[in-house]
Formats: C-alpha cells, structure tokens, sequence
C-alpha cells in the first residue's frame, strides 16, 4: 500500500515529491523543532512575549513590586533583631531563647532559674523594651 502512495514536501514554494524516508526524516526534524519552539516559548519571560500575548506588563509590575518591598523590609527588621539580640547580655539571651525559640513558658523558666514567675515577666517585659530600643521600632 505505501508502495503506491506518494510523498511530497514543499521546497522553495512548490511541492517536490521524495522517497518515504526523505519525507518522514523531513518531517521529524520540522515536529522537532516545533516541539523546541514550543518548549522555549512556554519558559520565556520577555517584555516581547508579553505583549504579544495581550498582558498587561505594568499591572503585573504594580501587583509583584509590593511583594519585593515587603520581603525587603522583612529581611531589613530581621537583621536588625539579629544585631539588637546580639547586643544583650548572656542571661538576657538566655531569657528570650527559652521563650520564643524553645517555646517554653515564663512559669516553666522560673521554675528553671529559681525565681517567681513575676520576676520572669518583670525581666521578659524590661527586655522586650530594650530590643525595641535597639531596633529603633
């Protein structure tokens, strides 16, 4: 059946007729450079591509920048808090490590340090004063 059927591919406009093997290798190579085309097209991330795709470039900028800004100041507060927790004394960051990283509370570290709990807040709140403070809030 294929002995009859003939293949022809399209050259310089017109249509030249070939063996099967010339056409399925032709059109192999064509499918695989669709296949690229489309692979890179769904990765780009052009000012070109947008606006042939009908996006509107400057909402995308207005909604992503706020993103940017937010994970700017976050970064800018943490280190801030790094450098106040690192001008505290040993006890003070004793106090603060037992409390917000290993999530014990103030009775619990009384308890630990052999006073009231009164005294543990007294010194968590004078603490807390002082990192704001240093932190400039």
């Amino acid at each position: 059946m294929s002995e009859n059927k003939k293949y022809t591919i399209v050259v310089k406009r017109q249509r030249v007729e070939v063996s099967e093997a010339v056409y399925r290798a032709y059109h192999k190579e064509r499918e695989a450079e669709r296949y690229q085309s489309k692979l890179i097209r769904q990765n780009e991330l052009s000012l070109e591509r947008f606006r042939e795709d009908g996006v509107n470039i400057d909402y995308l900028i207005v909604r992503v920048q706020p993103d940017i800004v937010d994970k700017l100041i976050h970064q800018e507060k943490l280190e801030a808090l790094w450098s106040a927790l690192q001008s505290l004394s040993e006890d003070e960051r004793l106090l603060i490590d037992e409390i917000f990283f290993n999530e014990k509370s103030k009775s619990q570290v009384a308890r630990s340090i052999g006073v009231n709990q009164s005294t543990v807040s007294r010194r968590l709140s004078k603490i807390l004063s002082k990192l704001k403070n240093l932190m400039e809030i």
